[in-house]
């Protein structure tokens, strides 16, 4: 299926429920990630696979344990990976790097940034030679430079180096052609409408752009139509979840894991939340914007219902507006 202005994918965490590979519904991420070790190509190309039965043009990588590094080690490089893709009609829309590892290391670590650079260099050149523009990354958590506060503000000195790595990493990647997109994590530096503003100032449009994932800002409290109204320009890909209501981040407790499941219970498929989808699509509509936009439901019991679905709302309910 190919739109006029909007092509449609997914990243691939959509595929991520153990259940789906056979594994046990209590598997672990760490032996989630022994499971794909083990069979790489199994996982890879069961997932591409499944976008295109779901009707999708192209997909993005996405975080570990299907990412960049899996399809290198099982594609070999750009040549094996872009003939895959090609035999299913499919595109490497984006990519995803946990950049927001890179940043927090270099913020405690500068001697860390010579190293960043050069595993950022390393899957920019795998995307350049596909033609892939846009790396998607993670960013910071807002907590951990505000006095333990979800909703403080970071001191302007702290988010102006946060920002200025940023803008470093950007640069890095933006010499192979790559915009830098800051996916809008919630709890994170880059969620909340003032934020996201103060980190598109600091950084430059040339090599740094936005992935506004609006189940994110919405579960953080955020707009993320006002985010889109503001930044449209800079936005080359963007996420299309919804979210059933804000989530006050000081409830989250326990491991990483945990509040991360806390989290995809308030995530919904686009257009059974509350995001405002119509006022989104008419800004897209103003800006006659064009790129990609991910259908995803992060580790969906029901990737091809919930993909399907999501289609099936952009086709009835958005595409009028602008397609």
């Amino acid at each position: 299926m190919t739109e006029a202005n909007i092509r449609l994918g997914t990243d691939l965490i959509t595929f991520y429920d153990a259940e789906l590979w056979g594994l046990p519904a209590n598997t672990s991420y760490e032996e989630l990630m022994a499971a794909v070790a083990a069979e790489p190509k199994r996982y890879i190309e069961g997932m591409l696979d499944l976008s295109v039965e779901a009707g999708l043009d192209g997909i993005e990588l996405a975080p570990p344990p299907v990412g960049w590094e899996t399809a290198i080690e099982v594609y070999g490089g750009p040549d094996g990976l872009r003939a895959a893709l090609a035999d299913r009609g499919l595109q490497l829309a984006s990519s995803y790097h946990v950049g927001g590892a890179l940043i927090a290391n270099a913020l405690e670590d500068p001697s860390t940034i010579g190293a960043a650079k050069a595993e950022l260099i390393r899957h920019a050149e795998l995307l350049s030679a596909l033609g892939c523009r846009t790396m998607v990354s993670g960013t910071v958590p807002r907590a951990p430079f505000s006095d333990g506060s979800f909703t403080a503000d970071v001191p302007t000195d702290v988010f102006g180096r946060i920002a200025e790595l940023v803008d470093t990493f950007g640069e890095t990647v933006g010499r192979y052609g790559v915009t830098l997109a800051l996916h809008t994590d919630a709890y994170s530096v880059c969620s909340r409408v003032d934020d996201v503003s103060r980190m598109m100032d600091l950084t430059s449009p040339d090599h740094v752009g936005l992935c506004i994932d609006a189940g994110h800002c919405t579960l953080d409290s955020s707009d993320p139509v006002e985010i889109l109204r503001r930044h449209v320009t800079r936005t080359p890909v963007m996420h299309w979840k919804d979210c059933a209501a804000p989530l006050d981040g000081a409830t989250l407790t326990g491991p990483f894991f945990d509040r991360h499941a806390e989290m995809l219970t308030y995530f919904r498929v686009l257009g059974s939340g509350i995001v405002d989808w119509p006022a989104w699509q008419e800004i897209l509509r103003e800006a006659d914007w064009q790129g990609w936009a991910h259908a995803e439901v992060d580790l969906s019991p029901d990737p091809l219902g919930d993909i399907r679905s999501g289609i099936d709302y952009f086709r009835c309910t958005l595409a009028p507006i602008h397609e």
